[in-house]
Formats: structure tokens, C-alpha cells, sequence
């Protein structure tokens, strides 16, 4: 790779007293009403306390970052204002990025990730390449950089799929909806034939898109939850060609059912062809739960390149089950990083 390739991460403390009183104020203001038209009356608003939960994860995120990606460019920490107490900000690496400092003033303050997503490409100095991850998405063994770039392109799994009626989907059927208006799916598929039918995929994903291509429309893409990679023109192009949808979603202060997401950039990415077709047998997504001993095998495997460790609203004491995931990175990761003082 001859160009940089940045790495973005979100964070946020929901247990931050100044972030929670915020927090609280503008929750009060975002009440369950019929929709007349202003940001404040948003049907389904989501306030879960699961989308602003830490557990104390993150230096681990830091730890398998400097060891299994040392390649990586730049590290942009996005955050409302609060940063880890054992966080070193004078690595030369890292670039702390608050909300103001990238996104417009008129969408703040912002408690969905919507916006904050949206709006990474605002981010001074970050690099055409970079891969996005959530709090929540770890490396857990080397990775190189064409894992996630190669030939200039962001390596990515094109699968179609159908969109399971579920609240968060709703945000893919609207990612969708803009998508069909852009992009004709007839023919889209068979000018890139070896992009969506490739050795690299299961037999399993290419039949599940082969079964889907009577449809005339494109019905969905398969949502693998992985950190993922991104060119930074692909925001740009779709804030000029996109601006009032975009827009919209960023003015609504927390997540609603009507909202697009950086899925909608990555939808644009398959369907415009501009991608290269990886494998996504070395990840896993799994859950939290009150019992986590198989998530913590799966850490110290080495089996998977990258984890994604979705929170969970009903798991009885959450520190409690985080701590069988938090020994197993220890496990993993011993050693302090150099981003840690």
C-alpha cells in the first residue's frame, strides 16, 4: 500500500455525570408523539441505555490496533468531550476528534451515531482510505492492509439478502429506498458478475443472491457488522448528490426509525460496483449474554481475524458479564500499548 489507511473509531462514556446530564435534558425533550414535522416529535425515538454503555474495553481495542494492524496511518478517537484517564494523547498516531470539531453546528449535540457517521469525511486530515469501527469491533489476530484495501478499493462481501421486519431495519429499508432511486439493480450485477459471485465467498452467500435476482429492485445487502472500510469520496459524492436525506437524519437527536446510517455508504459502495470482493469467514459476530465463556474462546482462538460484540439490554449485571470478555482480551493482550500512559 502506498497510501495511508486510517483507522476511526466511536466512543462514547454513558457513565460521563456531564455527558449524562446532557444526555437527560435533551431525552426529556424527545417524548413519543405523533409526527408533526418537528425534530422534537420523532415516533420511535431509541434512548437504550445499550447504544451508550462502556466496559472498560477500549484499551484492548488500542492494544490489538498497535499489534495486529501496525500499518494503520492515523487512529481518530471520536468523542463527545470525555477521554480514558489511561489514554496517552501525544502518540504520534492518535488524533482525538470531538463531535464539534467535525460536525456542523446545527446537528449538535448529537446522541445517535447516525450524524456522527455520517459526517466522518469532515474529519481534518483524514485520509481517502480509512476503515470505520464501533466500540464494540476488535482484532483479534494480524490483519494486513489488503484485508481491507486492495487495487485501490475497500474489500467487502456483496450478498444479497431480504430485510427482516425489525425496528433497526427500518434504518436499512431507508438506506435502501435511496439506493434503488440512484441505482438500477437489473444489470448491476452482471457488470461486476465476478464481484458478486466469487471464490472467495460461501456456496451458501452466492446461492442466497442467486435465489434473489428475479427481483427487479435491489431487496437488501447481507449486514456482516464488521469494521468496515470506506473511501472518503464516497461520502463526499453522496452529501452533494443526497444532501436533504442526509440531512435529515442528522438533525434528529437520537436514533430514529427513519434515519440512514454509514450503511448507506457502504450500500452505495456494492451497488455502484466499487469494492473488491473478500471473504468474511475470519469474523464473527456474537452477543453478550450472562454467560460468555464462548465468546472468550473465540478471542484467544486465533481463528478470527476480527469480533464484534454487540451489547445487550437484558443480561441480568452487565459488568458481570463483561468481565469474562474483558479476561479473555487480558488474556490476548497483556501488554500495555503504547497509546496507554
Amino acid at each position: 500500500m502506498t497510501e495511508p489507511i486510517d483507522f476511526v473509531i466511536a466512543w462514547v462514556d454513558g457513565s460521563d455525570p456531564a455527558w449524562r446530564r446532557d444526555f437527560d435534558r435533551w431525552k426529556a425533550l424527545y417524548t413519543p408523539a405523533p409526527y408533526v414535522g418537528s425534530e422534537t416529535a420523532d415516533p420511535g425515538t431509541d434512548t437504550s441505555e445499550e447504544r451508550y454503555r462502556d466496559y472498560g474495553m477500549l484499551r484492548y481495542w488500542f492494544r490489538a490496533a498497535e499489534r495486529f494492524a501496525p500499518w494503520v496511518g492515523n487512529i481518530y478517537l471520536l468523542t463527545w468531550g470525555h477521554i480514558p484517564q489511561w489514554l496517552d494523547v501525544s502518540h504520534p498516531k492518535l488524533r482525538v476528534v470531538r463531535h464539534e470539531e467535525f460536525i456542523p453546528e446545527r446537528y449538535l449535540p448529537t446522541f445517535s451515531s447516525c450524524p456522527i457517521e455520517l459526517n466522518m469525511h469532515r474529519i481534518g486530515g483524514l485520509s481517502e482510505k480509512f476503515v470505520y469501527f464501533n466500540d464494540d469491533m476488535f482484532l483479534c489476530r494480524p490483519v494486513a492492509a489488503e484485508r481491507f484495501f486492495r487495487n485501490g478499493l475497500p474489500c467487502d462481501a456483496a450478498r444479497l439478502s431480504v430485510i427482516r421486519d425489525e425496528q433497526v431495519d427500518h434504518n436499512k429499508l431507508e438506506c435502501m429506498r435511496i439506493i434503488n432511486m440512484r441505482h438500477a439493480r437489473r444489470g448491476a450485477i452482471a457488470r461486476n458478475a465476478g464481484k458478486w459471485f466469487n471464490p472467495r465467498y460461501t456456496i451458501s452467500d452466492m446461492i442466497k443472491t442467486a435465489t434473489l435476482l428475479p427481483w427487479s429492485f435491489w431487496p437488501g445487502f447481507q449486514e456482516y457488522h464488521m469494521p468496515q472500510p470506506f473511501l472518503k469520496s464516497t461520502f463526499e459524492r453522496m452529501w452533494r448528490e443526497q444532501p436533504d436525506q442526509l440531512a435529515s437524519t442528522c438533525l434528529h437527536r437520537f436514533r430514529t426509525p427513519n434515519d440512514v446510517s454509514q450503511w448507506l455508504m457502504r450500500y452505495e459502495q456494492l451497488a455502484s460496483g466499487t469494492f473488491h470482493p473478500t471473504g468474511m469467514r475470519d469474523t464473527l459476530l456474537c452477543k453478550l449474554s450472562d454467560d460468555n465463556r464462548a465468546i472468550a474462546e473465540a478471542i484467544t482462538s486465533g481463528r478470527y481475524s476480527m469480533i464484534c460484540i454487540n451489547d445487550n439490554n437484558e443480561i441480568r449485571d452487565p459488568q458481570a458479564a463483561a468481565r469474562t470478555v474483558r479476561d479473555a482480551f487480558d488474556a490476548l493482550l497483556p501488554e500495555k500499548s503504547a497509546y496507554e500512559l
